[in-house]
């Protein structure tokens, strides 16, 4: 279980953080996203960092328990599956990410990963 906090803690944080400065700066992360789908050398560098996070997660933290450590492990899967998806078929991510950043859909998975990030903020410390 103490893996499961510190990776609740660590992944929400990080969530929060970082979902709040999209949410606040919104122009500028669209353009640094869009600066990004641009480069195919940052889509294949982003995809093994994600790869290797994601496998690292899923390998050490498999847990699938009607409780909060599940989301960890989903976050662990989400990231596996994009890191593969940026290194196999980039092309469709391209497509996928600028498809969700014209629309609405940015703003609302700003929110989700925020409130997911609450969640795992309190989960995480409030365990330990």
């Amino acid at each position: 279980m103490c893996l499961s906090i510190f990776l609740a803690q660590v992944i929400g944080l990080y969530l929060f953080l970082v979902s709040l400065a999209m949410l606040v700066h919104q122009h500028r992360f669209k353009k640094t996203t869009s600066d990004l789908l641009g480069n195919a050398m940052l889509i294949t560098l982003t995809g093994c960092i994600m790869l290797v996070v994601g496998l690292l997660i899923v390998v050490h933290h498999n847990v699938w328990t009607p409780d909060w450590p599940v989301l960890v492990t989903i976050i662990g899967w989400i990231l596996l599956l994009q890191g593969l998806m940026r290194l196999f078929v980039p092309d469709a991510f391209i497509k996928m990410a600028r498809d969700m950043q014209a629309k609405l859909v940015y703003t609302l998975g700003c929110w989700v990963r925020l409130f997911i990030g609450i969640y795992l903020i309190w989960a995480g410390f409030s365990q330990g």
